[in-house]
């Protein structure tokens, strides 16, 4: 994933501003999902690590709910606009990892949350596996992943990110990725919530439900099967 350090650096100053905009506006939904799921799945006063934190709002808004956050990124740009942020006393640390690096943290995190990083890694099972090491036995994984069947996906890779597709390695259905997550030895509790649809941007339509169909993002909260990412090797 090092190799779209250079992208991301160009993109965080853009990026923080525009999810600042939309933080004061009420209309963040890319954090509001994630917090949702975290404060409905994980301990008061967890400890999170948000892996691929960016520009750290979603790190902020974890930390302002009461849980302790380590938030993480490869892109120096992006660590730099998560600590221009007014963090106050939250419990709230970032760190610059050119790695993946959880696999020396075992059973160090209450809830992983990573949104939109794992269609980036050239290997996402040893990417999740990662993360099943990391976490408590009772830790939730809180993650997002690229929808395949998303016709908003699509508008947005065609009119917005050319860029964004030529670093991207990876698109899933529901069903593909839920059997990468079991392979991993994670057991998703819940359907996804799909997210990120081109009817976000038009506000007659905003109230109309996502769908697997438009949400170009779908947000899965799993927890660790007690038989481990080997019960699951061959499915």
């Amino acid at each position: 994933m090092e190799e779209n350090t250079a992208l991301f650096d160009a993109e965080a100053v853009e990026a923080a501003a525009t999810w600042d905009k939309q933080i004061a506006s009420g209309s963040y939904l890319r954090g509001n999902v994630f917090l949702n799921a975290a404060v409905s799945s994980v301990p008061s006063n967890g400890y999170i690590l948000d892996y691929g934190c960016g520009p750290g709002r979603i790190s902020a808004m974890l930390a302002r709910r009461g849980f302790r956050v380590l938030g993480l990124d490869p892109s120096p740009g992006m660590i730099a606009m998560a600590r221009q942020q007014p963090l106050d006393a939250l419990q709230v640390e970032f760190q610059l990892s050119s790695t993946c690096p959880v696999e020396a943290q075992q059973e160090a995190y209450d809830g992983v949350v990573c949104s939109s990083v794992i269609e980036y890694a050239p290997d996402p099972e040893e990417f999740l596996r990662r993360f099943f090491t990391a976490l408590r036995p009772t830790g939730v994984l809180i993650i997002s992943f690229a929808n395949s069947p998303s016709f908003s996906r699509a508008w947005y890779e065609f009119r917005y990110s050319d860029h964004y597709r030529a670093a991207r390695k990876h698109t899933w259905s529901w069903r593909q990725f839920s059997r990468l997550l079991k392979r991993s030895g994670f057991r998703p509790i819940q359907d996804p919530v799909f997210f990120r649809s081109i009817f976000d941007d038009l506000a007659p339509l905003r109230f109309l439900p996502t769908s697997r169909f438009d949400g170009a993002l779908g947000l899965v909260v799993a927890v660790k099967d007690e038989l481990g990412p080997e019960a699951h090797s061959g499915f």
